[in-house]
């Protein structure tokens, strides 16, 4: 089935998708994301959302669109925590998603291992990565972290019987670099 440029693409079976993320800021985003307006009107799509959106492109973006992003994507892990950003987006009322919650390939092992998250999970009986994990949810941002192991699906659903202390998330709070995996 040959596809015109920028039509979007729906597989026969599938009657709504749950939810379409407009990906990166770039050329046309405006005339996009009125064509995911449109198709969340047609009852083609349920939900709209940014991924790799931050305050600027936010602030010209979202007066010239009339449905509010249901969330805004974006690489969020103790190495890189755009603290600004999650409150700017929340004071919109929009939901935050975390991608990477564990640094991506390029900071996985060593977020994993770092001391302090480390000797946190110690003090909770919990791994390094279902710390990271609560103190996304602490900050009020949605993971996704991914796994193909089902030993790590599970641990990673772990995490709703303990809670981090003020100190505890000040503690990875100061951990931050502004590094994120990768500049796209």
């Amino acid at each position: 089935m040959a596809r015109k440029k920028n039509e979007i693409f729906f597989i026969p079976y599938l009657t709504q998708a749950d939810l379409m993320l407009l990906h990166h800021p770039g050329d046309n985003d405006v005339k996009a994301y009125k064509a995911m307006e449109k198709a969340v009107e047609d009852g083609k799509i349920r939900s709209i959302g940014l991924s790799n959106w931050y305050i600027e492109e936010l602030k010209e973006f979202l007066p010239q669109v009339s449905i509010t992003p249901a969330l805004v994507q974006n690489e969020i892990h103790p190495y890189y925590q755009e603290s600004e950003v999650i409150k700017y987006i929340h004071s919109l009322g929009i939901v935050v998603q975390g991608w990477y919650p564990f640094g991506g390939r390029g900071y996985t092992k060593e977020l994993l291992s770092d001391k302090v998250i480390s000797q946190i999970a110690k003090t909770h009986g919990k791994s390094s990565a279902q710390v990271i994990l609560r103190w996304n949810l602490q900050k009020g941002v949605i993971v996704i972290p991914g796994s193909s192991n089902p030993k790590h699906i599970q641990e990673n659903t772990e995490i709703y019987d303990f809670e981090l202390t003020d100190e505890e998330m000040e503690q990875i709070n100061a951990l931050n670099r502004d590094e994120k995996h990768d500049w796209y």
